[in-house]
């Protein structure tokens, strides 16, 4: 089932136009497309914050303007560096079965099993970037790692996906190693015993 949200149109724009948008309890946002002008929007805080918490940053969304709907995706969510609150949006207006590039989230599943002991995942790859089609856009991608070890590394390539998707990321980009933790203070701040160097004779 598609999410829906309504909007507004914004008749006022820039800074101060902003401003006054987000204390009122809205977003402002743009909405763009191939066949249609940019037209510049408001959403409902709350509204917006529901649709995020359910996976609507990555999936399609029916964006409701003055009693015209469209068919959107979230291009570009823009936060604030500290609180990370929403700021602002992006919208593309898209068909369902439209090809387009979005960045999904990669989930490492059996991590906490992986990094016990001293031993540490690096994750690389956050997020990888995908084509589909803009009705079947992924909430995210999974791999399971709980059989890793040390020296261990988990490329692109490595990952088996459907059909219903494909990775535009290298094939080599490594999303995730596998490490030893290196100690050389310990909590006294002392140097442990097997690292300390004796001196010679």
């Amino acid at each position: 089932m598609i999410s829906s949200i309504d909007s507004n149109i914004r008749n006022d724009i820039g800074t101060n136009a902003n401003h006054r948008i987000r204390t009122s309890g809205s977003i402002p946002a743009v909405i763009y497309g191939n066949n249609m002008n940019a037209i510049p929007i408001e959403v409902g805080k709350g509204e917006l914050e529901s649709l995020l918490r359910n996976g609507g940053e990555n999936s399609l969304i029916q964006l409701n303007i003055g009693g015209e709907g469209y068919s959107a995706y979230i291009k570009d969510v823009q936060r604030n560096p500290v609180t990370r609150q929403v700021i602002h949006l992006d919208f593309q207006q898209v068909n369902s079965d439209q090809k387009i590039h979005v960045s999904i989230p990669v989930v490492l599943k059996g991590r906490g099993y992986v990094e016990k002991g001293g031993i540490v995942v690096q994750q690389q790859l956050k997020e990888l970037e995908i084509e589909c089609s803009a009705g079947s856009i992924p909430k995210k991608i999974e791999f399971d790692i709980s059989s890793f070890k040390p020296g261990d590394i988990l490329k692109v390539a490595d990952m088996e996906f459907g059909e219903d998707f494909s990775i535009t990321d290298e094939l080599e980009s490594v999303v995730a190693s596998i490490a030893k933790a290196e100690k050389t203070i310990d909590d006294e701040g002392e140097v442990p015993v097997e690292n300390k160097i004796e001196p010679k004779e």
